[in-house]
This record gives C-alpha cells, sequence and structure tokens, in this order.
C-alpha cells in the first residue's frame, strides 16, 4: 500500500516501507482503540463501516473503555477488547496484562490520544500504527501521526485517518445503527438535561420555547424526553408543569424504545451532545444548543442540523434556538 501524506503529517523514518510491505489483501487483523463515552461510539460508526468496506477478511477489535459501554458498536467489529477504568481499581499488573491482550496486528488506529491509549499503542506490536499528533509522544508510539482539529464534525476526524491509506469516505455520513422507527404522528422531541445540571439550557428557557413551538406546529406532538437521573426527571417535569396543560405537549419517561421514538421523531432539539448524537446517527433532524462549549465539532455540516449559539459564549435566546428549528424543519 502506498503511504499518502501531506506537509503537516508526522512520518517515522521507515512509515512508506512499513506500509509498502503490506498489501491490502494481507491486512487479517486491525485493532482500533477509541476510550471514549455514549456520543463518540455512535460517532465512530461510519469510521468502521469504511474500514469493513475496505479490509473485508480482515479480523476488526475495537479496544474500549469498561466504564463506557453504552452505543459500543459490537454490531461493525469481531471482537471488543475492554480496558479497566482508574475506578475500578485494578493493579498496575492486572491493568498491564489487560493492556497486552490486543495482540500482533497488521495495522492499529489510535482515535482517543490519552495516555491510557497511547500505552496500549506502544505495547501492542503491529505492522503500522497510526495516531494523532500529541505533544512529541507520537514520535515514539507511531508509524504516522496527523493533526487532529477541534473545529470540524468530530466523525470525520476519525475518517481522516483513513486518508493516509487512500481511503475517502462519502457524505452524508453512513451509520447504519440498526433501530427501526414506530409508527407514530408528526413529533418534535426535546431533550432538556445533560451529564451535570450545570450543562443544561435553562429550564425556564425551554418552557418558553416548548409553549412557542407549541403554538407555531399545533398538528406535531411537542415531547419532553426525560433523562435516567433524578435530577433530568424533575426537571423535565418541572418543564412540563411550567408550559401547562396543552393537548399536543407531553412528557415521555427514559426507556429502552428511545431509538425507535427518536428516529421516528421530525426534530430532536438537545443540548446534551451524547443525545443529539444519537439523533444524527439515526438520521432524525436536530437542533443543538450550545454556550461555553464551541460548537463546530458537533455540527454536522450536511443534513437538517442546525445549532443555536452565541458568538460570545452566552446562552442563546429562546428566539434564537426557535429560528434554528425553523431552519432545520424547511
Amino acid at each position: 500500500m502506498r503511504l499518502w501524506h501531506e506537509t503537516d503529517t508526522w512520518q517515522s523514518r521507515h512509515a512508506r516501507e512499513h506500509l509498502a510491505s503490506l498489501a491490502t489483501g494481507d491486512v487479517r487483523r486491525i485493532a482500533v482503540i477509541k476510550h471514549a463515552a455514549f456520543g463518540d461510539m455512535l460517532l465512530l460508526r461510519p469510521f468502521l463501516i469504511t474500514l469493513r468496506e475496505h479490509f473485508p477478511a480482515a479480523h476488526i477489535t475495537l479496544s474500549v473503555i469498561s466504564h463506557y459501554l453504552r452505543g459500543v458498536p459490537e454490531d461493525l467489529v469481531d471482537d471488543v477488547h475492554i480496558v479497566p477504568g482508574s475506578k475500578e481499581g485494578k493493579s498496575w499488573l492486572a491493568t498491564y496484562r489487560t493492556y497486552r491482550e490486543l495482540g500482533a496486528q497488521d495495522l492499529l488506529f489510535d482515535l482517543t490520544a490519552s495516555t491510557r491509549s497511547i500505552i496500549i499503542s506502544r505495547l501492542t506490536p503491529a505492522r503500522f500504527k497510526l495516531g494523532y499528533q500529541y505533544r512529541s509522544i507520537h514520535k515514539w508510539v507511531y508509524d504516522m501521526a496527523i493533526p487532529r482539529s477541534c473545529f470540524r464534525f468530530e466523525a470525520e476526524t476519525f475518517l481522516e485517518q483513513l486518508h493516509p491509506f487512500g481511503i475517502s469516505f462519502d457524505m452524508p455520513l453512513r451509520f447504519d445503527l440498526p433501530v427501526t422507527a414506530r409508527p407514530s404522528e408528526p413529533t418534535i422531541v426535546y431533550f432538556p438535561t445533560a451529564s451535570h445540571p450545570e450543562k443544561a439550557w435553562p429550564a425556564a428557557h425551554f418552557i418558553t420555547l416548548i409553549d412557542d413551538m407549541a403554538k407555531r406546529y399545533p398538528a406535531d406532538m411537542h415531547v419532553i424526553l426525560a433523562g435516567l437521573a433524578d435530577w433530568e426527571q424533575q426537571q423535565a417535569a418541572a418543564i412540563l408543569a411550567g408550559v401547562g396543560e396543552r393537548p399536543n405537549v407531553n412528557l415521555l419517561p427514559a426507556g429502552p424504545d428511545d431509538d425507535a421514538f427518536i428516529k421516528s421523531a421530525r426534530l430532536l432539539v438537545a443540548n446534551d451532545t451524547g443525545m443529539r448524537h444519537l439523533g444524527i446517527a439515526l438520521g432524525t433532524p436536530t437542533v443543538g444548543i450550545f454556550f461555553s462549549a464551541p460548537p463546530f465539532r458537533y455540527w454536522p455540516r450536511w443534513g437538517h442540523h442546525q445549532v443555536a449559539w452565541q458568538p460570545d459564549g452566552g446562552v442563546p435566546t429562546p428566539d434564537q434556538v426557535a429560528e434554528a428549528i425553523t431552519r432545520a424543519l424547511l
């Protein structure tokens, strides 16, 4: 295989020779390291789909971390390698043994660039290793390291690790999430919470927004989707109470059918990136609400996906989110 590179990529002295010694059909074992939460597991799917298409005979192992197992794309890989998180209290020897379990590989992709993933990459023998540039450590671990953009949709930054092999990808991205939509009336879904209360858009703003949208789109059901934590359920209930009794506004507790419900929705509005990534992966139009965190790495520039944000990092107003909803529904 030929190694494609740009001036801002780093490659080891023998990177070209290492890759040239491999033919596509000779690639039998591939390791992909991605230690991340639910949202990133969803965004990993286009990478794995494209990888499988170009190396159909390869045995693909995905390395994940024990405290982030929700959404692991087991349907797209042959094996899952689970490493213990720091809270498990494993001894260094036990952890080290787990790190070594990947075994010899033809290709290794480190899509995480954490201390843990770098150690695993270093301990795993592979004919060619590729990762992101990380200080100067990448020079001691990989055959090639590429820059990583923080201002491009994150699923695309994962796929960029395939470009050095001359592999491109299609747009819009394919997620192939095995979820079937359930028949329902037109629905706009609002997920009003996040991983921590301080990351949630103010409840008063959601009340104003949902009240306005219920009037603008009376033919739609407007459903507040509650999260799993107690505070999330309380906040969702408080928002419903604030909106008042409307025949086209209701609340849905979190449950096993969330995926099918979101897939069947006309729009998902969320300030939680994980839940919004689920909507993106399911092909549902989305509106993301951002404040403090930049929106760019969470903003697909294809499909009906919009964001509401303030250039100064302030909290978007209900009117700004309503405008983004209008654009997404066009």
